[in-house]
């Protein structure tokens, strides 16, 4: 077996390169991967290869945490997997002198198969593209589900990057009516394609009115996924009144009750720089912050892409070499009307 392997590093502040490093030793509790596909994703990964919040001062940096592999070593004390299985991974990689953050563009990786970083099986005999999203999408699926949408429900969301687009596919699976903005119309076409109800460029004059226009009374849930000052306070505005407050309009949502379950919902899905102090002008609103993604958040959204409920080739544009990744990341960062993400093939 070889005993070398590859990664991407970012060396400083806007600059990527590929480097070789010795291959991780398989633990007798872990088994070992070699990486097929790897997908950035780019809110994450730009904000880290611009030496912004967690990465600032600590390069050089091993970006990433969403890939897909096989199974190429098996521990001695691991039962039940074997070499060849398919899986998705998030499992850090750790090299001395490099930070982690979170070592997921690398060629291969040394995994645990339980606990918090555990890998999930691929279903036997799949295309291993199909499932490069899990990872990520997984973020969006906890964001929206914790929000317990229901079917015939009204929601809004803010930003169509990548979170934020898989954030509304989630919306429509659940029943919901979607109605999403964003700067890029690159991005809002993408949307219109998956079927929400309205994608309104967020560039329009009186944002928020527009947008009501087609909720009168406002809305059950709002997914901000956006990052930006201007969202939050955008999310804010959105929320539904009770009849009490909003006697004029056509709307008429039952009174909120002491029970939050009757609340309108506002998540906070997105990774912010600064902290935010804001209350939603409304009676009561369930105020929602989700935490990560869960081994349980992983196998749903591996199960809803088996069923076909989610196409890659929506939000992800053909693989590229992960030796081009140099000029792959500024290409992202400098097009982000024209570029949704980046999935590197090993």
């Amino acid at each position: 077996m070889q005993n070398k392997m590859k990664a991407i590093v970012f060396e400083e502040p806007g600059k990527a390169a590929v480097k070789n490093f010795e291959l991780p030793k398989c633990g007798d509790d872990e088994v070992l991967t070699e990486t097929i596909f790897s997908f950035v994703s780019p809110g994450t990964e730009l904000r880290i290869f611009a030496g912004a919040k967690e990465s600032k001062g600590r390069f050089p940096v091993i970006p990433g945490y969403s890939w897909v592999g096989k199974v190429i070593e098996v521990g001695k004390d691991v039962k039940g997997w074997d070499k060849g299985e398919l899986v998705s991974g998030r499992t850090p990689i750790r090299i001395d002198g490099y930070t982690s953050l979170w070592g997921g563009q690398a060629s291969h990786h040394s995994c645990k198969v339980t606990g918090y970083d555990a890998l999930v099986k691929l279903p036997p005999g799949a295309d291993p593209w199909l499932y490069t999203p899990v990872e990520v999408a997984a973020i969006a699926w906890r964001g929206t589900t914790i929000a317990f949408p229901a079917k015939g429900e009204t929601a809004v969301v803010i930003g169509q990057g990548l979170v934020g687009i898989l954030a509304a596919r989630w919306l429509l699976w659940h029943g919901v009516k979607v109605i999403v903005c964003d700067m890029e119309e690159y991005r809002l076409e993408k949307s219109r394609k998956l079927g929400v109800f309205a994608a309104i460029n967020a560039k329009t004059e009186n944002l928020a009115e527009k947008m009501l226009s087609f909720c009168p009374g406002g809305v059950d849930i709002v997914i901000e996924a956006s990052s930006s000052q201007s969202g939050v306070k955008l999310a804010a505005s959105l929320l539904r009144q009770p009849a009490s407050r909003k006697a004029d309009c056509d709307y008429r949502p039952d009174a909120i009750r002491a029970n939050a379950g009757f609340w309108p919902r506002i998540v906070y899905l997105a990774t912010y720089v600064e902290e935010n102090h804001l209350i939603p002008p409304v009676e009561g609103a369930l105020i929602l912050k989700p935490a990560d993604r869960t081994v349980s958040d992983r196998l749903a959204v591996i199960k809803n892409i088996k069923n076909g409920d989610l196409n890659v080739d929506d939000i992800a544009e053909k693989p590229v070499s992960f030796e081009e990744a140099p000029s792959a990341y500024l290409r992202l960062r400098d097009n982000p009307g024209k570029c949704m993400s980046l999935v590197f093939k090993w």
